[in-house]
């Protein structure tokens, strides 16, 4: 057998039994003496289920340490799950620290790394497991399952079964190699901008015939299905980043001394791949800092009149075409004072600063270099953590924000849309530049009959309600004090725009159209205004720049 051809299967099928596996274990460790004896087989039974199943492929494709590493926890968790030994606080550390191992010898096979390490031995050693030098074919071939467990273990897919005269479809899935997806989404985007250019020159024309008319209407349907379908084939759970976490938490928090319940909430909203796969490492950051500087362990929150355990939480919401991904804790929050005094002595404040708003905060943390850690571990204290979490998601046309509370906890949220790929935009046009704001935010549109001043802020009224107005040529310019007489000839439209239950009108010069652009990441300059998210390419193959909402109102 060519086992390379195999090799990205083996590696993706083993993860997924290797969450399955965290998840387990973190449940009997959670539940601990007070867990039902059943709920404990049944975790049990999904540990076993799941090295087995490792063992047996690994030892069809000739992994070696996988192999013998799955063998290893398999013939552990035995007598556990027989009932004849049982679970101690010492067994299930084995248990975790043999699965970690054997997600190190998974993730070792793309390198041609096969055979156990000492340290994998040694381990074996501490099981009491023989290690022998070879998976002997017994191994691979099923294990007898008692009946109590039956119902806890994987069935074989159900054939579809007849329903009166109506046969009922069984849900069909196929793994599929992501850059397929990548390739076939840059086509529609191709596609679109295409079909763009098309309706254009159609509705030039003079006497377009009538038959080509109707061809570009359905050409451009179809487009506009086969967009959505693709889109919708991208959109995956965030469960498939979160569901990594609960293990590492659970490590870094034995490590610290500290006790935490770690919670996700969410994990049912979806995102595009591309942005599910770039997500990992700004949560990851968000996570070690949440339990490195705000966590506080026992004894100094019972000190202060808390909870002894301390809850971290991990959470997704959907606002409209954003998803919303928060990490908070219920800890000491940050220490403005000693934040500041860091940022005077790094010079990134001015000497007459007494206090930092939750913004001007962020914005410090978020330097390069600056950490108000005493000493560098390995979870935290080289300043560059909230610093990547910064840059990633500014590159994901996204926004982080910062809210703090002394003695109360910390939440972070990022602020990331749904796809980078294609979205509905209004077109407008600024200055004799053409702009893209995302529809998603658009509530409607008016023209501009002048605005008034309240408190030194432009506003206008819509329907007796009172709405802050933006000239958009002003904040792209960066010159919020020019005159509005400037704006006065001519006619004007006003866009009111909606983020986070706040309305703004953003003054433009014309409206243009409103249209499906495929929109580009854009990684501005470091210290550059964040008004933009992203770039486009319009019909007329002219680039446009995307209106970062959030930033302009």
């Amino acid at each position: 057998m060519n086992a390379d051809r195999y090799a990205a299967l083996f590696l993706s099928e083993s993860r997924e039994h290797l969450t399955e596996i965290d998840d387990a274990l973190l449940a009997l460790e959670r539940d601990g003496v007070w867990a039902e004896p059943t709920s404990t087989q049944v975790h049990l039974a999904a540990v076993f289920r799941g090295v087995h199943t490792i063992k047996g492929m690994a030892a069809s494709m000739g992994y070696a340490a996988v192999a013998q590493l799955a063998h290893t926890l398999e013939s552990r968790c035995e007598p556990l799950r027989r009932g004849e030994e049982a679970l101690g606080g010492d067994v299930l550390a084995l248990l975790f620290d043999g699965t970690e191992l054997l997600r190190d010898a998974v993730d070792a096979v793309p390198t041609g790394r096969l055979a156990p390490t000492a340290e994998m031995q040694a381990f074996v050693q501490r099981s009491g497991v023989a290690l022998t030098e070879a998976v002997p074919e017994a191994m691979v071939e099923a294990v007898p399952v008692r009946d109590e467990e039956a119902a806890t273990m994987p069935l074989a897919p159900p054939s579809p079964k007849l329903e009166g005269t109506r046969m009922r479809e069984v849900p069909r899935t196929v793994r599929l190699d992501a850059r397929r997806l990548d390739t076939l989404l840059d086509l529609v985007g191709e596609l679109v901008i295409t079909r763009e250019r098309l309706l254009r020159a159609i509705e030039h024309a003079e006497h377009p015939d009538r038959a080509v008319l109707r061809a570009a209407s359905d050409s451009a349907r179809l487009i506009a299905t086969l967009q959505d379908e693709v889109l919708q084939a991208r959109m995956l759970p965030v469960a498939q980043v979160f569901d990594r976490f609960p293990r590492l938490v659970r490590d870094i928090a034995r490590n610290l001394g500290k006790d935490v319940h770690f919670t996700m909430e969410g994990r049912e909203i979806e995102l595009d791949r591309s942005l599910l796969d770039a997500i990992g490492d700004p949560i990851l950051h968000l996570l070690r800092n949440a339990l490195d500087h705000g966590v506080e362990d026992a004894d100094t929150r019972r000190a202060s009149g808390k909870a002894e355990r301390s809850t971290l939480t991990l959470r997704a919401i959907r606002d409209r075409a954003a998803v919303i991904i928060q990490v908070q804790d219920d800890g000491r929050g940050i220490d403005r004072e000693g934040v500041l005094h860091r940022a005077k002595a790094l010079g990134l404040v001015e000497p007459e600063v007494t206090s930092l708003s939750d913004a001007e905060l962020w914005s410090v943390i978020a330097h390069p270099g600056l950490s108000t850690a005493t000493t560098i571990t390995s979870v935290s204290g080289r300043g560059v953590g909230m610093d990547v979490v910064n840059t990633r998601v500014r590159a994901l046309g996204g926004q982080t924000e910062l809210e703090t509370r002394t003695g109360e906890g910390t939440v972070w949220t990022m602020r990331l849309p749904l796809t980078l790929a294609i979205m509905r935009a209004l077109l407008v046009q600024v200055g004799g530049d053409t702009f893209a704001i995302p529809a998603a935010h658009v509530r409607e549109v008016l023209e501009f009959h002048g605005a008034s001043r309240r408190t030194g802020a432009l506003t206008i009224t819509v329907r007796d309600e009172t709405v802050p107005l933006v000239a958009l040529q002003q904040r792209f310019e960066d010159d919020p004090l020019a005159p509005m007489a400037a704006y006065a000839d001519g006619v004007r439209h006003v866009a009111i725009v909606e983020v986070a239950g706040r309305r703004t009108a953003l003054l433009v010069d014309a409206l243009l159209s409103q249209q499906d652009i495929v929109v580009k990441p854009m990684d501005a300059v470091r210290g550059a205004r964040p008004w933009f998210s992203g770039a486009t390419v319009l019909g007329d193959g002219s680039p446009a720049l995307v209106v970062d909402v959030r930033s302009v109102a």
